[in-house]
């Protein structure tokens, strides 16, 4: 008996604990996600099994912003080609998810303003959050 309750105990401490690695540590990066990724799915006809791919590149794209913003905030050109660096690696990524048609869309998506990569860091980036 002591056994099965040591392992249930186990098994609800490694759940809890994969459950909390989940959640961002950063509510503004997840409402950015959100809320460019709904965009994408709308202006490039996403299927659910895409838009969560796409989702999670957006979340990693906007994580990795807002750690370099943080690192590199004093040093402006090393940040600009940190964030350059962080977005052609996202479009890297995104271009094996899309079919042709997407890829053409998302040429389109990206030159309207709400698909900025800059505005999206500014939402996410340390400094913006200390005006909230």
């Amino acid at each position: 008996m002591k056994n099965f309750t040591l392992s249930v105990s186990l098994f609800f401490a490694l759940a809890f604990t994969a459950s909390a690695q989940v959640a961002p540590a950063n509510p503004s990066v997840e409402k950015a996600t959100i809320s460019i990724s709904r965009l994408m799915v709308q202006e490039m006809g996403l299927n659910e099994v895409e838009y969560i791919q796409v989702r999670n590149l957006n979340q990693e794209r906007l994580l990795k912003a807002a750690e370099a913003t943080r690192q590199f905030q004093n040093d402006a050109p090393t940040l600009e080609a940190s964030l350059e660096e962080i977005d052609r690696d996202f479009e890297n990524k995104l271009f094996k998810i899309l079919n042709n048609r997407q890829v053409e869309a998302y040429a389109e998506f990206k030159t309207k303003p709400e698909a900025n990569f800059l505005s999206l860091v500014q939402q996410v980036s340390p400094r913006n959050k200390k005006k909230d």
